[in-house]
């Protein structure tokens, strides 16, 4: 199908992150879009303040009489009222992200992947090659705060920046120039039964990766360099270039002279020919400073230099639900963030503590999918430690995507945590909640002076973080 030549589309999901972002696109380039989602949110709300009509509620009748295609979320399955309606009608049918892969197919696409960090680093890199007049599409899970369609910064260049959801395997849809591998753990355990399987599918991602093109890896992750190990030989043939980051004295590009101080943190990195270039951060923790020199890394290795770059990255304040913060009164500190994987929910809390020293950290944690939680249920239990208090929200169950044997809540949660902190002598406040609104009317209770109070998940716990101060 000639993408060039389809004047009209409907959207199924069209509030997703992503799918909302393809809807701008798609608008912007004179296409008349519709679409459905099931809950109204910000993301349809924006969609129909721009014209987009948008229709709350999946049905048959939903998809116009003379669409040309249908783009569905891969929450949408095959028996979707709307996705059932096109296949009757012989309404061509496809992905957001193999959308994308065709729409992109002859754009320079640098396209950002790993467990942690994609976001922050998809948005990162777009703001570095902007700083640099390189004028870039950006396409990114969140929303950024000086992109005018907050998650969709359109450029004139062929650059696109792009987030690579591994999810589905969604990543293999392009043909990158060039691919950050930020790190690799087990996740989206519906997908991946283990390690090995994810492995695979990045493995996969690599033999995507253009000849001539570009691979820029974390030196300090050891799934990462494994990967990079065994696929090293048949990327060079294929004349692919490799650079690596990190603090290890190994990486090409390394991390130096890092310090963090209340509300600030700065490091050093190094260039291939020695030169240390000094950087400063209002965003904490040390996941961030490996973004930062994930999306270094890879403008170095387009070409472009770093000279003047340390202003963009002292700018940046984060993106939305990336460590945000909300609201600040009476000296408490409201923050929301998407944390919902072991290691982000530690290295969140870790960076918490080192950026606000003396102050009581609060998390409320909504873990997200029922298969993940009991999956990573040990990886979970300890990864909760340097919070002072903890509330756990019941688990968030992700459209089309849980199973009615997954038997397992927040409680059980809440238990082995319980049982944890006996064991290490550690007294706390470890609650549950059975939704959002009874989880506000603790943190309120629990709130005090001094208080950094982070509302984590990436669910829907997020829409009660501006209601903590209202009382």
């Amino acid at each position: 199908m000639d993408l060039s030549q389809v004047r009209r589309v409907h959207l199924v999901g069209i509030g997703g992150i992503n799918m909302s972002g393809v809807a701008k696109l798609l608008a912007r380039a004179g296409v008349r879009v519709t679409g459905s989602d099931v809950i109204a949110s910000e993301a349809t709300a924006e969609l129909i303040k721009a014209g987009i009509p948008v229709i709350i509620g999946h049905e048959a009748s939903n998809v116009p009489t003379d669409t040309e295609l249908v783009i569905y979320t891969s929450a949408a399955p095959e028996k979707n009222p709307e996705r059932l309606a096109a296949a009757a009608r012989g309404i061509p049918q496809v992905t957001n992200f193999a959308f994308l892969g065709a729409w992109l197919a002859n754009k320079r696409c640098l396209l950002v992947c790993g467990t942690h960090g994609k976001s922050t680093t998809t948005a990162l890199t777009g703001l570095l090659l902007e700083g640099a007049n390189q004028d870039p599409m950006v396409i990114v899970g969140s929303r950024v705060p000086s992109f005018p369609d907050g998650n969709v910064r359109f450029g004139g260049s062929d650059m696109v920046v792009i987030e690579g959801d591994e999810y589905a395997r969604h990543f293999l849809e392009f043909e990158p120039y060039a691919v950050i591998l930020n790190n690799l753990e087990l996740d989206h355990t519906d997908i991946f039964p283990d390690l090995q399987n994810l492995l695979q599918a990045f493995r996969e991602l690599l033999e995507k990766v253009r000849n001539g093109g570009i691979i820029v890896a974390n030196a300090d992750d050891p799934n990462v360099q494994t990967l990079i190990g065994q696929e090293r030989a048949a990327l060079i043939e294929r004349g692919v270039r490799i650079r690596t980051f990190g603090f290890g004295t190994h990486a090409d590009h390394q991390v130096v002279d890092y310090a963090v101080k209340a509300g600030e943190q700065s490091f050093g990195l190094r260039d291939a020919s020695n030169r240390v270039y000094r950087f400063k951060l209002s965003i904490p923790g040390k996941m961030n400073v490996m973004n930062c020199a994930a999306a270094l890394s890879l403008i170095s290795s387009i070409g472009i230099p770093w000279t003047g770059l340390e202003k963009v990255l002292g700018r940046f304040t984060g993106i939305w639900r990336r460590f945000e913060r909300i609201a600040e009164r009476d000296g408490i500190l409201v923050i929301s963030d998407y944390g919902h994987h072991p290691t982000a929910v530690a290295a969140t809390l870790e960076a918490a503590k080192a950026f606000y020293p003396g102050r009581r950290i609060v998390l409320a944690f909504q873990p997200h999918q029922r298969r993940r939680t009991r999956d990573l249920f040990l990886d979970f239990v300890p990864s909760f430690d340097r919070a002072d208090a903890l509330l756990l929200v019941e688990i968030y169950d992700v459209a089309g995507r849980e199973s009615e044997d997954e038997a397992i809540s927040s409680r059980d949660l809440q238990d082995a945590i319980v049982r944890h902190d006996a064991d290490r002598a550690v007294v706390r406040s470890v609650d549950f909640a059975p939704n959002s609104d009874e989880a506000l009317a603790v943190l309120r209770r629990w709130k005090r002076q001094g208080d950094v109070i982070i509302v984590m998940g990436a669910g829907d716990i997020y829409k009660m973080a501006d209601k903590i101060m209202d009382v």
